[in-house]
């Protein structure tokens, strides 16, 4: 998966967003740039899927999952499209989803590790998102990783290429490899 960034003179707009087109790829708004990436492999898709069934089960009664496409606006005109996200019905407006967040999740694809790791990540820091999740099914052992907010900055909660037992933000059990596997 490749993808493609376009930026322009000062920056686009959350505007300029808005007007993109609905034409099934994947626009995100990051410091003024827009970021497009292509749709995503079944492993991916395999693994978002059954995330959201287990987060569906574990989600507080008041919140609701998501997984992409779906907008999530941050501040300083920003939108990133997150692969699943659990947000307080609160949050969750006509067009995308608004701070705050319970948690976001990134199903890394091998296109997408720099963005998943470094610029998405920075970007869910800065706006105060507490937990962020990433899932990678890249290496030659699918491995999770739990990151936890603290001064400002992401800190590891968990790492593992084995079996998931968490109980913040949402308290759920798995196995890495189980995310990806063909059934």
């Amino acid at each position: 998966m490749t993808l493609v960034t376009t930026p322009l003179g000062n920056g686009f707009t959350l505007a300029d967003w808005e007007a993109l087109p609905e034409d099934g790829r994947r626009y995100e708004l990051i410091g003024g740039t827009i970021v497009m990436s292509p749709t995503p492999v079944p492993a991916h898709q395999r693994c978002s899927r059954r995330l959201q069934q287990l987060f569906d089960a574990a989600a507080p009664l008041d919140h609701e999952v998501f997984a992409a496409p779906i907008g999530l606006r941050l501040p300083g005109e920003q939108m990133l499209e997150p692969d699943l996200l659990v947000a307080p019905h609160a949050s969750v407006g006509e067009r995308y989803v608004s701070l705050p967040v319970l948690l976001v999740v990134e199903v890394v694809s091998p296109g997408s590790r720099t963005h998943d790791t470094v610029t998405k990540r920075a970007a869910y820091a800065e706006a105060g998102i507490e937990h962020y999740w990433l899932v990678d099914g890249t290496g030659t052992r699918p491995a999770f990783t739990a990151l936890r907010l603290a001064g400002g900055r992401y800190e590891t909660a968990l790492h593992t290429d084995g079996r998931v037992d968490i109980e913040a933000p949402l308290a759920v059990r798995f196995a890495v490899a189980d995310l990806f596997r063909q059934r």
